[in-house]
């Protein structure tokens, strides 16, 4: 039974939408499929890493906590008071990370996967240095993101589904680019993590939209009403989206209407994951439970 390394990187804040993420990722494995999960964080204590494992007691699948100081990026640009903190670069690190394997998997923790992952982590990227789903058009006419004309690639890609070449990132030393370029744009990164990557690397592998599909898309039939569809129309045709979202593999909650266990009414396939948690990883922070009060949807 082949090993397959899938990294999370979260903190204590979104405790709930990582344990949903994880149990629909063991949930939905093929029988001959064994995920290694890690995670990498600021601030878990151990009797909640305790709690994962036990989450994955009886299982083909493993997962291991480890400690990452946000320190290690100081004076990184982040969002200050917001969601995106340092943590959004803990993702970069991994070739470093896991030396012992030469492919790794990274996912998001506000997604909830509807399907195995071996053949995306099969395919043969051996040219590339990573693989990811395409969001627009790398031009000055870039709806979503900031267009760097240092960056070389002709589509620029999302970062919350990655498949890492990690052999060929560390012969060809991405950590350091990295950093490098961390340091040289610095403030001029307003989406951190997404144009750091699409910066240091142009040799991006293009996945599927099935391993990044939107919320906006998946549930609504109407996709003039999604934000994502005015840019996402200019990589993929409309034919294309519609087959890849009924294939979908990882369910993206980016954008509206936020996440789902912040609503006052959660989508169903997400509540049906929800209620198999063990009840103590059914935490909600306070901010989870503010933002339900409010919620519109």
């Amino acid at each position: 039974m082949a090993k397959i390394p899938v990294v999370f990187t979260f903190d204590k804040r979104i405790i709930l939408g990582a344990a949903v993420t994880v149990k629909s990722l063991i949930d939905r494995a093929k029988p001959d499929t064994s995920y290694d999960i890690y995670v990498y964080h600021p601030d878990i204590d151990d009797k909640t890493a305790g709690e994962f494992k036990k989450m994955l007691e009886g299982t083909n699948h493993s997962i291991t906590f480890e400690y990452i100081s946000t320190e290690r990026f100081k004076g990184a640009p982040i969002n200050k008071g917001g969601s995106w903190t340092e943590i959004v670069y803990y993702r970069l690190l991994i070739p470093e990370l896991l030396p012992q394997y030469d492919k790794v998997i990274y996912a998001d923790t506000d997604v909830l996967f509807k399907d195995d992952l071996s053949d995306v982590y099969n395919l043969d990227i051996s040219d590339y240095e990573c693989a990811a789903v395409a969001m627009e058009p790398n031009n000055e006419n870039m709806i979503c993101h900031k267009y760097f004309p240092e960056n070389k690639n002709a589509l620029t890609f999302i970062s919350s589904f990655i498949v890492f070449n990690s052999k060929k990132m560390r012969e060809e030393n991405f950590v350091q680019r990295i950093f490098d370029t961390i340091r040289t744009f610095n403030t001029r990164l307003k989406f951190f993590d997404v144009d750091a990557l699409n910066i240091t690397c142009d040799k991006i592998y293009e996945l599927p939209f099935r391993y990044g599909v939107f919320q906006s898309m998946f549930y609504h039939d109407d996709w003039s009403k999604s934000y994502e569809f005015n840019f996402l129309k200019h990589v993929y045709s409309e034919k294309e989206l519609r087959k890849e979202t009924r294939n979908v593999v990882m369910l993206h909650y980016a954008g509206k209407p936020g996440k789902p266990w912040r609503r006052k009414h959660i989508p169903e396939d997400y509540q049906d994951c929800l209620d198999k948690l063990p009840k103590s990883l059914k935490r909600f922070t306070f901010r989870d439970m503010r933002k339900r009060l409010f919620s519109k949807v």
